[in-house]
C-alpha cells in the first residue's frame, strides 16, 4: 500500500508541540520554494510540506498565500485542515466559517467545525454542529457525523439522537471503523461480539478507532476488568508496540499530555507504526485533510 506521505518525514512533537521538524526539505518542498511568489506557489508548497508531515509549516505557505488572495477558498480550505490536524482548533474553526461564506462545500465544513468543538471539550457546540450536518450527509459521511455526534452526547450527558438513523447495511465506504463502533451502540451487536471480533483485527487504526468509540459507551464503564475499550493504553496499544511518528511515546509522554484535550490526543496517537507510518498520521490525512 502506498501512503501519501515521504519516507522522511517529521515526528508528532513538530505537529501538536510546534518543535522542530528536524528534517531536511524533500525535492518537492524545494521545487516549490523555488517558484515565483503565487497562489499556486503557497499551496503546492503548503502540499509539499505536509506530505512530510511539516503541518505547522504548511499553515504558514497557506498563510503566505493569503495575504495577496485572502479569499482564496483553496487555500483557506487547506489551511483550515491543517489547523485542525494541529488541534488549534478556533482558528480551524474561522477559517472553516470563512470557507462556508466562500460558497465551500457545506457537510465538509459543519463536520469538521464540530470535530474542532470536540477536540477542545466544547461538546454542545459539537453535538449542534453534527445535527446541522447529518441531514446533508450520503450514508458514507453520516456514518462519521455519528460516531462524533454519539461520543459528544455521551461526553455531555445527553441522548445520541442521531443513532436512530443508523441500520445495518449502511453504506459506510471507508468509515468501517465508526460504523462498527455504531453497531453497538444501536444495540444491533452486543458489546463482548465486537470485541471478540475485535481480537482478530491487524489494522491497528481500524482498531482503536472502533475501541477509541466504545470507550465512552456505558457497558465499558461496567466491565473495567473486561474491556479493553476501558483503558486506554489498551486502545492504543502503544503500551505494548510501537512509536508515533518516529519517536517511542507513552500515556505519560509530554507530548499526549500537553495536547489541547487529553481524548483528542488519544486520538491523535492511536496506534503503533503501521508499514512505517503511525495510525496519528494516516488518520490526520484520511479524515482531518
Amino acid at each position: 500500500m502506498e501512503y501519501p506521505f515521504d519516507e522522511l518525514h517529521a515526528g508528532i512533537g513538530s505537529q501538536i508541540m510546534n518543535l522542530p521538524a528536524g528534517i531536511p526539505d524533500s525535492e518537492a518542498v524545494t521545487q516549490a520554494k523555488a517558484l515565483p511568489d503565487s497562489v499556486g506557489k503557497f499551496m503546492a508548497l503548503g502540499k509539499a510540506l505536509s506530505r512530510q508531515l511539516r503541518y505547522r509549516e504548511a499553515i504558514d505557505a497557506y498563510t503566505e498565500g493569503l495575504k495577496s488572495e485572502p479569499e482564496s477558498l483553496p487555500l483557506l480550505r487547506l489551511r483550515a485542515g491543517r489547523y485542525l490536524t494541529t488541534l488549534q482548533n478556533d482558528l480551524a474553526i474561522a477559517d472553516f466559517k470563512k470557507c462556508l461564506s466562500l460558497g465551500a462545500d457545506k457537510p465538509d465544513c459543519l463536520y469538521r467545525i464540530g470535530l474542532a468543538h470536540y477536540y477542545a471539550g466544547r461538546y454542545a457546540q459539537a453535538i449542534e454542529m453534527f445535527e446541522n450536518c447529518m441531514p446533508l450527509c450520503d450514508e458514507e459521511m453520516g456514518i462519521a457525523v455519528m460516531y462524533w455526534h454519539t461520543l459528544s452526547a455521551a461526553r455531555a450527558k445527553k441522548p445520541p439522537a442521531l443513532l436512530k438513523d443508523y441500520h445495518p447495511g449502511m453504506a459506510a465506504g471507508h468509515h468501517t471503523a465508526y460504523e462498527k463502533a455504531m453497531q453497538v451502540w444501536s444495540g444491533t451487536t452486543p458489546l463482548p461480539a465486537m470485541l471478540q471480533m475485535l481480537e482478530d483485527e491487524k489494522d491497528d487504526l481500524e482498531y482503536s478507532i472502533v475501541l477509541y468509540g466504545l470507550f465512552w459507551y456505558p457497558d465499558c464503564d461496567e466491565q473495567k476488568s473486561s474491556c479493553p475499550a476501558a483503558a486506554f493504553g489498551q486502545v492504543l496499544r502503544i503500551s505494548q508496540r510501537g512509536t508515533i511518528g518516529q519517536e517511542p511515546y507513552s500515556l505519560s509522554s509530554p507530548v499526549l499530555q500537553t495536547a489541547t484535550a487529553p481524548e483528542s490526543a488519544v486520538m491523535l496517537a492511536i496506534s503503533a507504526l503501521a508499514a512505517g507510518l503511525s495510525a496519528y498520521q494516516k488518520a490526520t490525512v484520511r479524515d482531518v485533510e
